[in-house]
């Protein structure tokens, strides 16, 4: 008995025993130690993730947006600018002053006509803010000739049968605000207040002029550039002090007309004087002044009794603003191309934001600019 449970006690823990399972052995971790070839792998690739970054960072950067811009005065806008730029003849001798709304035209450009006859040629980007505009006066050929470089809508008081056909043949959209039934459709009105002759009380009134435009079917919208480029600064960092500045414009050596333009350092502007009288406007009495201030010597002849200019050929002039004055050159590449200004190096002049005035002055000993500081 005893012997039969001494045997079942051992066969018992022999089963035990083979049942059990042994704890399999631990592996050691296997530690990678880098390798050259692995480093200048790895520094290749940060390498070439960082060139990625700024490859994409540059391509941003040039794919921005333009800065919109007011072709005419630099005012950045938030869509691009295509309407119509519209253009008025306004008297200019003493006798027919003051202005009426020259304050509110982007760029004035003063000039001989004929004789010893002085006008302003006044562009609007948005001749609706200008309920009158005046005096106006008939055109003149070199108007026309503007007109032409810069794809305007000119509005006048007639012309000379010579003026008038010059009109047509370059193909200048304009009309004769002085005509009754063009006058009647709102374009303009005689003004009997100031004490004048009557062929200078014609007064143009901008909403009238530019539903009168439309109403002609001329297009409305045109996408084009003007020449001008600027910046918010314009005061050009190498030029001379120029606190007031004479314009002698002239057509032949006794026929000439001084501008004077005297910087007004709040305002930072150039007050417009002529006269012996400082410019303000007839309605408002507000000042008139330019940000910047152009002059453009070019080669002038007669047609007829009128002047017209050789802009094509180009030529010399100067540059003020910001009370700094510089030597410009200034070239026009055909017909209807507008004007494009330089500096002396040949880099394009940057005006700042803002109106310009523009002398044009035939090239000859008595045309000059001068100015003190």
């Amino acid at each position: 008995m005893k012997r039969t449970i001494a045997l079942l006690l051992i066969l018992t823990l022999m089963l035990s025993g083979c049942g059990a399972t042994a704890a399999a052995p631990t592996e050691p971790e296997v530690i990678t130690l880098p390798t050259e070839a692995t480093a200048a792998a790895e520094t290749t690739a940060s390498e070439a993730a960082t060139e990625a970054t700024e490859a994409a960072e540059e391509t941003t950067e040039a794919t921005e947006p333009p800065v919109l811009e007011n072709p005419l005065n630099g005012e950045v806008l938030d869509a691009p600018f295509t309407d119509r730029i519209f253009a008025s003849t306004i008297s200019n001798m003493k006798e027919n002053l003051p202005h009426v709304n020259m304050v509110k035209a982007d760029v004035v450009m003063e000039m001989f006509v004929n004789n010893t006859i002085v006008r302003c040629l006044a562009l609007f980007s948005n001749i609706e803010e200008a309920e009158a505009i005046g005096s106006t006066r008939s055109t003149r050929p070199i108007f026309n000739q503007i007109a032409q470089h810069y794809s305007l809508i000119l509005s006048h008081a007639g012309g000379s049968p010579l003026a008038l056909e010059d009109a047509e043949s370059r193909g200048i959209e304009n009309f004769n605000i002085d005509n009754w039934t063009v006058a009647q459709a709102g374009t303009s009105y005689r003004d009997t207040e100031y004490k004048r002759a009557y062929e200078n009380t014609l007064f143009g009134i901008g909403s009238g002029i530019k539903a009168y435009a439309e109403a002609q079917g001329y297009p409305m919208t045109l996408e084009k550039d003007y020449g001008f480029r600027f910046t918010d600064d314009g005061t050009p960092a190498d030029g001379e002090d120029a606190a007031e500045i004479t314009i002698t414009l002239a057509y032949q050596g006794n026929i000439k007309k001084d501008t004077v333009m005297k910087y007004d350092a709040e305002t930072q502007k150039y007050v417009y004087n002529q006269y012996d009288m400082e410019m303000h406007d007839q309605i408002t009495d507000e000042v008139e002044s330019f940000r910047n201030v152009i002059v453009m010597f070019a080669p002038m002849e007669t047609m007829d009794i009128y002047y017209k200019a050789d802009f094509n050929a180009g030529g010399n002039g100067y540059f003020a603003c910001g009370g700094k004055i510089v030597p410009i050159t200034w070239t026009c590449d055909g017909d209807t191309e507008p004007f494009r200004f330089f500096n002396a190096d040949g880099t394009e002049l940057e005006l700042g934001r803002g109106n310009t005035y523009i002398g044009i002055s035939n090239v000859n000993e008595s045309a000059n600019v001068t100015w003190t500081a």
